[in-house]
């Protein structure tokens, strides 16, 4: 049994995002013709600085994925510029649920992994591809879903599972 495990989180694939990314886009144009009518001189240093501002968060959100290590010990969570570490003894409950995301024309489904510790909780969610999951098991293909081997692994490790 592997007594270490990585798992990578995009949570970013859903059109919700992808809609937000190019309404910003929009409203930078529309700012700009802004600047184009207006008399006052400092609205192009605003609009530089929301051209940075944006594009940094459209880089930071869709090039740096959710980053989650758990060994024996410990699972630490990586999100951006922040760290968390949990002690597996301190972890309570541990959950893994399915659920649904609806849009107006779509639904997404989602998996959910919440880890309960005696103070706080870590909800952790993913994208999962059930076409692609069905499609693999019929063709006999090794299927995964990076959420529930950690799940598995989480509770191989705290005993709550044999």
């Amino acid at each position: 049994m592997d007594s270490k495990i990585e798992i990578v989180l995009k949570r970013h694939e859903s059109y919700l995002h992808s809609f937000l990314s190019i309404a910003g886009w929009v409203v930078l144009l529309f700012y700009l013709i802004f600047i184009k009518l207006s008399p006052f001189t400092g609205d192009l240093l605003v609009f530089l600085l929301l051209c940075i501002s944006f594009g940094l968060y459209n880089y930071l959100y869709f090039k740096h994925p959710t980053v989650v290590t758990a060994d024996s010990e410990k699972l630490i969570y990586k999100h951006h510029f922040s760290s968390t570490e949990i002690l597996l003894t301190d972890m309570k409950e541990i959950t893994c649920e399915p659920y649904f995301v609806h849009g107006r024309y779509t639904s997404e489904q989602r998996i959910r992994l919440t880890i309960y510790t005696k103070d706080d909780e870590l909800e952790l969610n993913d994208h999962v591809d059930t076409n692609a999951v069905l499609t693999d098991k019929l063709e006999d293909k090794e299927t995964d879903i990076p959420l529930i081997r950690l799940y598995q692994f989480l509770m191989k490790q705290t005993g709550r599972m044999e």
